[in-house]
């Protein structure tokens, strides 16, 4: 993602500079000029730019570019700098599908798009065109004759087929004797089934003669896209997905920037991860004279201190299923790469993980995670190049199969070696504990033999418990009966086991359930359950009936209440209060008065607010003019605490804008002064 950049004050006064200037006579021959094209963050602490440098509005090629230099909120950075070469050309080859399928409106809109890229090569840029269909063909050989080209281009008819491959394979073989940089276009809209090249010949030729393949993927399968992305990337150029023919121009444009890209490409290091107000000044000097330039920009950044926590449930039993995530803090930046592997160590005897991570919900959502059993109880978590997708500290999730045990134990769950990519940050963990709670009893129900009863009275039949439970244990319970459907004046009696209302029960047909709704500790460790109640027979009729016990069990919590209580992590989210990490304070500049003329004695004073963070500083104050050259220098020295006040006395100069600028080690200052004679 390109920083945007934002038109200064420092701009406009150039601007009104222009207007205030007097005449041709004052105005210096063959001005030197630099600026900011653009700024790309993303991968940092890898920092690329684009800076142009013109010489009377026009681009500057054959710079030297060790006389380039780049600070960053006052520091230094080691800048690779590639600027074109006015010697060396360009060598194209557009490789163009103009099989069957292309037929009609799309090869109309390949024809125009190709047109544009050969009007914007340069003079001695020389192209040639290579065409697949029915059958390769060399259409048109180099040549610098964009007439010739474009008529080439206006014959170009449709054909059955798509030999891709043995296309670009051919389109390498004839790039491969041109001195110039070597570049492919190449475009097709299905999928190879006639080459007997396949894609890694195609990558490995290209890399042999250093040439890079710029490809378009034309309205084609998904996966067929994977594999033009891969020759493009793979050897230095850039891929496009298109899905409709209108946007054929805007990529053939784009391509065409790329090949022909008259400004300098530079990329640096950065030292500083932390900040997102960073400010540049970039000095370019060419044939004796120095340009500057300076701007502020936003950018993304990462934590000094990141922390990792396991996150698990309290407790499971035996043998169930549940999920654990990793949470991250604070949360990464939606604009940063993250590429992080970390190893999560466990008790492989009594839980086990499987290599299927989840991230619905988590930062990774959608995104692939590997997970990676690198020993016993230890699995590694591997991310590579994912875009945060949600703004939350829940970074991945796990599935977690408790295993059988013969008592209750506590599983402990602890990250380690944690790895990142791009921008460091000191990891610290936070770990967690996962109860396995191994109980699961029988119960034994014992009920009474009825013989004979009268019509008055109720069958009452207790369901004792024979076997012990344990009183300081929560305890549930289920009891099932086959009970005639035509029974009625059923109800259950509390028994002496558990406390009142702690069982319910429901009937449906001749299905009767007995139930604990919720756990419950015992009042005792052996007795009666509850007693089921029928009755009285209010029909002149003898009953006689069954009851059957389909099933009864007694599940009862072994974890014992006054052991290690497991941890709780809690995150609130709360209000931000910052939107951007301010940069220390640095050194105030301002002058008076401003404007200032010859009335004046032509003179102003410059003034300094040194705060206490910089006193004692080494800096150095010079005036530019607005051409960005160096007039003077009005301070070599140190910086003390307080208010420090330098004169600048423009006699003999031109009416225009001029520049104070102060470089220390806190950063750069910049301050516009208007000169009026």
């Amino acid at each position: 993602m390109y920083a945007a950049i934002r038109i200064s004050v420092f701009s406009t006064l150039v601007l009104l500079s222009l207007l205030l200037l007097p005449g041709p006579a004052d105005v210096y021959a063959q001005q030197l000029e630099v600026s900011f094209e653009s700024v790309d963050y993303s991968q940092l602490p890898r920092v690329t730019f684009k800076a142009c440098v013109r010489e009377d509005q026009i681009i500057v090629r054959g710079l030297d570019t060790s006389r380039m230099t780049l600070l960053e909120n006052g520091v230094p950075q080691r800048l690779s700098i590639r600027c074109p070469d006015p010697t060396e050309i360009n060598s194209v080859v557009l490789v163009l599908d103009n099989s069957g399928s292309m037929a009609g409106g799309p090869l109309i809109n390949l024809t125009e798009a190709s047109k544009r890229l050969v009007d914007s090569l340069g003079p001695n840029d020389e192209c040639a065109i290579l065409t697949f269909g029915r059958g390769i063909v060399l259409a048109q050989d180099f040549t610098t004759d964009k007439v010739r080209l474009k008529n080439e281009l206006d014959r170009m008819t449709a054909f059955n087929g798509t030999p891709l491959f043995d296309a670009s394979y051919e389109a390498c073989g004839v790039l491969q004797p041109r001195t110039g940089n070597r570049h492919a276009v190449i475009i097709t809209d299905g999928e190879d089934t006639q080459s007997t090249h396949v894609v890694e010949d195609v990558i490995t030729l290209a890399n042999q003669i250093k040439a890079r393949l710029h490809t378009i993927a034309f309205d084609i399968d998904p996966d067929y896209q994977a594999v033009m992305e891969q020759m493009a990337v793979e050897t230095g150029g850039v891929f496009f997905s298109v899905a409709r023919p209108s946007e054929l121009t805007a990529v053939y444009e784009k391509i065409a920037d790329i090949i022909t890209e008259p400004c300098c490409i530079a990329e640096y290091t950065s030292t500083n991860c932390v900040d997102t107000s960073r400010s540049l000044l970039l000095s370019v000097t060419h044939n004796g004279r120095t340009a500057m330039a300076v701007q502020d920009f936003y950018s993304p950044s990462r934590a000094a201190n990141t922390m990792l926590t396991v996150d698990v449930p309290t407790d499971m039993t035996p043998l169930a299923t549940d999920r654990g995530f990793i949470d991250i803090t604070p949360i990464p930046s939606s604009e940063l790469a993250l590429s992080l592997s970390f190893i999560l160590e466990y008790d492989q005897n009594l839980v086990d993980i499987a290599t299927l991570p989840f991230s619905f919900g988590t930062l990774t959502q959608n995104q692939e995670v590997v997970m990676t059993r690198v020993a016993p109880g230890a699995m590694r978590f591997l991310l590579k190049d994912i875009r945060p997708a949600l703004a939350t500290t829940r970074l991945v999730g796990f599935p977690i199969q408790a295993l059988a045990a013969d008592s209750s134990r506590y599983v402990h769950f602890q990250i380690r070696d944690a790895q990142i990519e791009g921008c460091q940050t000191e990891f610290s963990y936070t770990d967690d504990s996962l109860l396995i709670c191994q109980c699961y009893r029988s119960l034994d129900v014992v009920m009474d033999s009825i013989l004979t009863l009268t019509a008055k009275e109720a069958v009452l039949i207790p369901l004792r418990v024979l076997r012990g439970v344990e009183t300081a244990m929560q305890l549930q319970a289920t009891v099932r009966f086959m009970l005639p459907a035509d029974i009625e004046d059923v109800d259950v009696l509390p028994g002496t086991l558990l406390p009142e209302d702690a069982l319910d029960w429901r009937r449906n047909g001749d299905s009767f359930e007995l139930y604990t709704p919720t756990s419950v500790f015992p009042k005792d460790t052996a007795g009666l359950l509850a007693t089921l109640r029928i009755g009285p027979n209010r029909s002149p009729n003898v009953r006689i009936f069954s009851i059957q016990l389909i099933d009864s069990e007694l599940w009862q919590r072994c974890c014992p209440e006054g052991g290690p209580t497991p941890s709780l992590t809690v995150l609130q989210e709360g209000r931000c209060e910052f939107i951007i990490r301010e940069r220390a304070q640095t050194v105030k500049m301002a002058n008076a008065p401003n404007p200032f003329s010859s009335r004046d004695g032509a003179r102003t004073w410059i003034t300094l607010e040194v705060p206490s963070g910089s006193a004692g500083e080494s800096f150095v104050l010079d005036i530019l003019d607005s051409g960005g050259r160096q007039l003077r220098r009005l301070h070599d020295g140190l910086l003390s605490e307080g208010e420090m006040r330098i004169s600048f006395d423009a006699e003999g100069l031109p009416s225009g804008v001029y520049h104070a600028v102060l470089q220390c080690e806190s950063g750069a200052v910049t301050r516009a002064m208007l000169y009026v004679r």
